[in-house]
């Protein structure tokens, strides 16, 4: 009896030793990295192994997609390429760089930054309404009150348009987002340019005009509703009836297109 408990203990002696062998051997091999795996590194570590970050950014670029829309996984970190980002939406303006190279023949002696083109590009629309905006603008109560609408404006937006793009033209006052096909742009060689088009799914033509010079913009927009009118200076502006304009006329007139040399010297 006394030499089976013997063997009984001796056995049990000797598992326990193995299985703490096996335990320390995992813990180590564990501790351990393997030199076919990237070890992971705490920030501080990361900012004192050269290429660590190289590394991961390459991989995060490897896994963006490149799809056709304008920056269409374009990491922060990723240079911009003007030549080689392709905008996909209009055949006569496929890259960013041929969209700035014909801004720069309008504009000789005005410069672009590549990415606040993108930016612009990827808005929908050059506005936006703001009440805050009224605050800005010397108006007579009159007029601040006669039902017109306040915007945010983006010149640049429409500085990006083409032949053959499209623009989203919200009027609040009719509840409405149209949309505009641009059909031609005018450098009229003194420092403004006209833009031109219609409103998406009208037969009409020439339903938009927008003409923009030195910080300030004019446009004219025949809707199904009624005709309006935008006046912008610099990021504020306005949206309004047309026939709002004109107060005491017995009939409202066609969409004014101010003479914006004039406006200038008058401002």
């Amino acid at each position: 009896m006394i030499m089976k408990h013997r063997l009984i203990i001796s056995a049990l002696a000797v598992a326990f030793v193995t299985a703490a062998a096996v335990t320390v051997f995992l813990v180590v091999n564990e501790s351990t990295p393997n030199s076919l795996a990237e070890p992971v590194l705490d920030p501080a570590q990361q900012s004192a192994v050269p290429g660590a970050s190289m590394n991961r950014g390459a991989a995060a670029a490897d896994q963006s997609s490149t799809g056709s829309s304008p920056g269409r996984g374009l990491q922060p970190s990723t240079p911009l390429d003007p030549e080689e980002l392709e905008l996909g939406d209009n055949p006569d303006y496929p890259t960013l760089e041929s969209r700035l190279t014909e801004m720069h023949a309008r504009r000789e002696h005005q410069s672009f930054k590549p990415d606040q083109v993108l930016a612009a590009i990827r808005q929908p629309a050059a506005w936006q309404s703001d009440d805050s905006v009224a605050e800005q603008m010397d108006l007579p109560d009159e007029d601040r009150y006669d039902g017109r609408t306040f915007i945010r404006f983006n010149a640049l937006k429409v500085e990006t348009l083409m032949p053959g793009d499209t623009m989203e033209i919200p009027i609040e006052q009719a509840n409405s987002i149209y949309q505009m096909v641009v059909d031609e742009v005018e450098d009229h060689r003194d420092g403004s340019i006209t833009w031109r088009g219609h409103l998406q799914d009208f037969n009409e033509e020439n339903q938009v005009m927008i003409t923009q010079s030195d910080g300030v913009t004019y446009a004219g927009i025949f809707t199904p509703d009624a005709p309006y009118t935008i006046e912008a200076r610099g990021d504020a502006g306005w949206v309004v009836t047309t026939g709002t304009l004109f107060k005491g006329e017995e009939e409202p007139l066609p969409i004014p297109v101010p003479d914006i040399a004039e406006s200038r010297a008058s401002h």
